[in-house]
């Protein structure tokens, strides 16, 4: 179940937000991010239009009013945003850094259904939309009008763009435990409950006390009846995850919760069944159409941490 705010999140992805905060000029610091952008001059027929617009904590707020949550959730560092033109074709390109590699992969994740050009690290393209993670940075570049050769366009602008990035960075270590039975491009890392929610809705309370410590990674698995969704989440000790899963039975379910003690917990909520485990250090949730294929898809799920 997909909610407002991730339908904000893809709608900001294809088609771009307008900016009003002054443009932060390039200071020539090797480290800078506006020096990040791709630099087009000696490309042919390419031009940049106006300055480089930069942004750092809150400001932005200030470009991107209520789609700067999710950013931040993401551990958000500070951003740079240049229009650049061919023809009559109009691009916006967007360099985020973040917190670290990990989280920079999160916030890419979050969408990731279209084509994979071979951008390093990982990159996806949807109709005039691209989307980049290297290191800890994530590019979008969007073009809101149709044109020719925009697909062509969009990606050398990616490119030019990673080229100035030289490291490589780490995926978040939780999706090297998702099972290969899990339906391709759906993982999508989160360390907080906005992100999750936006994904698939728990509650406005942190019953998962999810507070940027504890990693999750969730993913679609095919079913007959329908993809299950499943969610897994790594505490910092097994105590954290049993009161996690206590507090997630008690305040989900209208049902009383389980006994004290009990490690796994079923319960319909609306139209889907829903099981939660709790295994050592990790809790795990499998939502589905049908008991017998949630709990298929559960138990599949469990396998990697048993050879973790």
């Amino acid at each position: 179940m997909r909610k407002p705010i991730l339908t904000l999140f893809v709608f900001i992805a294809l088609f771009g937000i307008s900016c009003n905060k002054p443009a932060e000029k390039k200071d020539g610091g090797s480290d800078t991010i506006a020096n990040l952008m791709p630099d087009m001059a000696g490309e042919g027929q390419w031009k940049t239009e106006g300055g480089v617009r930069c942004y750092k904590g809150e400001e932005l707020f200030d470009y991107m009013n209520g789609g700067a949550e999710l950013y931040h959730a993401y551990g958000f560092k500070r951003a740079c945003v240049q229009d650049y033109k061919k023809g009559e074709n109009l691009y916006t390109a967007e360099i985020y850094e973040m917190e670290n590699s990990p989280k920079a992969f999160g916030i890419y994740s979050l969408d990731r259904q279209g084509e994979h050009p071979s951008i390093k690290q990982d990159a996806t393209y949807q109709e005039g939309s691209l989307n980049i993670w290297k290191d800890r940075y994530y590019i979008r570049i969007f073009i809101p009008q149709k044109g020719s050769n925009i697909k062509e366009e969009i990606q050398s602008l990616g490119e030019k763009a990673v080229s100035q990035i030289k490291n490589e960075g780490e995926m978040p270590s939780l999706v090297k435990l998702i099972p290969a039975g899990a339906k391709k491009d759906t993982a999508s890392s989160f360390w907080q409950m906005i992100p999750l929610n936006n994904i698939f809705f728990i509650s406005h309370e942190n019953l998962l006390n999810l507070t940027g410590d504890s990693e999750g990674v969730t993913f679609l698995f095919p079913a007959w009846k329908g993809d299950v969704r499943i969610i897994l989440i790594r505490y910092s000790d097994s105590k954290q995850a049993k009161d996690s899963f206590e507090k997630f039975i008690s305040g989900y379910f209208s049902q009383p919760s389980s006994p004290k003690g009990g490690d796994e917990y079923k319960g319909k909520k609306g139209e889907k069944m829903v099981i939660a485990k709790v295994k050592d250090n990790y809790l795990i949730l499998s939502a589905g159409a049908d008991e017998a294929e949630t709990n298929k898809a559960l138990l599949e799920s469990l396998k990697p941490l048993e050879v973790k």
